[in-house]
């Protein structure tokens, strides 16, 4: 079988794979066939490794928690669409964390918010180990910002308002205490 200009595919007409290219496949288009070596030229380029070795640290990597490129999102995408499902949870569940974090007002608040967040996920999720990983990963790195070193160790204790004083418990709930001193009356309506 000849290609464009009378050129002759490698493989064409039959499924055996010339070394380092895809195989061509029977009725494949020629655009296709191009896409295959394109996209299996630029996972072989990757610092010198294999395809096999590429697919095998996207692999790890993904379920290690750890963030993907747009590249080996890419390539999980082609290649494993189940697990780039699972990927993609994981990432909306990092950035969920991310956002949290970013709003604390102290560290022992991202210290709870984290907890919190570890603790939603279910004993019997099948990603867990992933999404434990991809949490932590997280965390971890919040830890070495700027912003988290600027953050007080506690809540400030007293917020006062009227005369009332919001400290964050050991839940992670506020609780609203009146300052000694301050006058309060209460008055029921039947």
């Amino acid at each position: 079988m000849t290609g464009y200009m009378g050129t002759s595919l490698p493989g064409a007409g039959s499924k055996k794979q010339t070394e380092g290219r895809p195989a061509f496949q029977e009725g494949q288009s020629l655009g296709a066939y191009v896409m295959d070596c394109i996209y299996s030229m630029q996972e072989e380029g990757r610092a010198g490794e294999t395809k096999e070795a590429y697919a095998a640290r996207v692999y790890a990597k993904a379920r290690a928690g750890k963030k993907l490129t747009p590249e080996e999102m890419n390539f999980l995408a082609r290649t494993d669409p189940a697990l780039y499902q699972k990927v993609l949870r994981v990432q909306a569940l990092k950035r969920s964390l991310e956002s949290r974090l970013k709003s604390c007002q102290s560290k022992q608040e991202a210290e709870e918010v984290f907890s919190i967040a570890v603790s939603s996920i279910s004993e019997m999720d099948p990603d867990r180990e992933m999404i434990l990983a991809a949490l932590e990963d997280t965390y971890r790195e919040f830890k070495k910002s700027d912003e988290y070193r600027r953050l007080p160790e506690r809540p400030e204790k007293e917020d006062r308002r009227n005369g009332m004083a919001l400290e964050m418990n050991e839940k992670g709930y506020q609780e609203l205490y009146l300052l000694e001193g301050t006058e309060f009356s209460f008055t029921a309506k039947g």
